[in-house]
């Protein structure tokens, strides 16, 4: 019998993978190893292995990707998009800075990172191709930057010290803020504080119609294989292309079945009217995502993360080119 090959994967609790993490998809010659111990894929200091290729298959920040892979990253990047995000949500304002409408941003301090998240970048090309605001008339505060920056004309100043995001905002150090927040508390105080307010209240509506003007549903992660693996095993990463398929099909019947999902109510009702209204918001392969693709890549460019807009042969496993 032929030894399988063991690879360590993130430990992820998204819905659409968990059929892949807890046994249930099953990959040809392959044992994936879930591990709460493998590479940050969103801070990547100067010890993690990630660059160096030294790890299995993480879960990666896309503001990492084509930065990383222009920098040389032993990386091999695969189509598969497991966490999407409405950007919108994260654009917060302090409420006595006097914007009212997003061409206010210019003339004022944003916190925001340059590289390293997705979050961001998208946010930054919506101000300026749906909204009009002139990136280069805003002051971008941001604390510790991984990736050089090839824009001149930007003004970018370093945040003082370590501060949160709702401390840099009531302290006067930014206007406004649009970076990615994950902690709970932190969101509360964000929404709930008299003196903090959101740019867009109707955030999820001006995603809706920004999906519907586009079609895209923003992905903010990715599914990332080292290079090492990928060069001694060509066909492994078609193959976790198709398993991540797999896992979101059972993840979706998990939902239509009712045996998951209890504690909230109504989702099989909410997971069918989101099927009916949005159609599939994570599709896999290079092929239905070629518009995110583009347009994330062209942003890149844009905001000078990168210095050129790569072909996909450079930036996708070679075995997920034609998924």
């Amino acid at each position: 019998m032929a030894t399988e090959l063991e690879i360590p994967i993130t430990w992820m609790r998204y819905d659409v993978t968990m059929p892949l993490i807890d046994g249930r998809v099953a990959v040809d010659g392959v044992k994936l190893v879930p591990s709460r111990s493998v590479p940050n894929g969103t801070i990547i200091g100067p010890d993690n292995p990630i660059p160096r290729g030294d790890f299995g298959l993480v879960d990666m920040n896309m503001g990492n990707w084509l930065t990383g892979l222009e920098a040389g990253w032993e990386i091999a990047p695969l189509p598969v998009f497991p966490k999407r995000k409405h950007v919108y949500t994260y654009l917060f304002c302090r409420a006595d800075a006097g914007i009212e409408t997003p061409k206010d941003l210019e003339g004022k301090r944003v916190l925001s990172t340059m590289g390293g998240s997705a979050v961001a970048i998208w946010l930054k090309a919506l101000l300026a191709h749906r909204h009009g605001v002139d990136l280069t008339r805003v002051t971008w505060v941001t604390g510790r930057e991984q990736w050089p920056q090839h824009r001149a004309d930007w003004t970018v100043e370093q945040l003082p010290g370590r501060k949160s995001v709702v401390d840099a905002l009531l302290d006067g150090d930014a206007d406004a803020t649009m970076l990615d927040v994950s902690d709970r508390q932190l969101w509360q105080t964000l929404e709930t504080h008299p003196k903090i307010t959101r740019l867009f209240p109707d955030y999820l509506g001006e995603a809706r119609r920004y999906f519907e003007e586009s079609g895209i549903y923003t992905p903010v992660h990715m599914m990332v294989l080292s290079r090492k693996l990928d060069r001694d095993y060509p066909e492994l990463a078609g193959k976790l292309c198709a398993a991540f398929e797999q896992a979101k099909r059972i993840a979706m019947d998990d939902v239509l079945d009712d045996r998951a999902g209890f504690s909230l109510i109504d989702l099989r009702e909410r997971a069918l009217a989101q099927t009916e209204a949005w159609g599939d918001l994570f599709p896999h392969g290079s092929t239905p995502n070629k518009v995110a693709i583009d347009t994330f890549a062209k942003h890149c460019h844009e905001h000078g993360i990168i210095e050129r807009v790569p072909p996909y042969e450079e930036i996708f496993a070679s075995s997920t080119l034609n998924t």
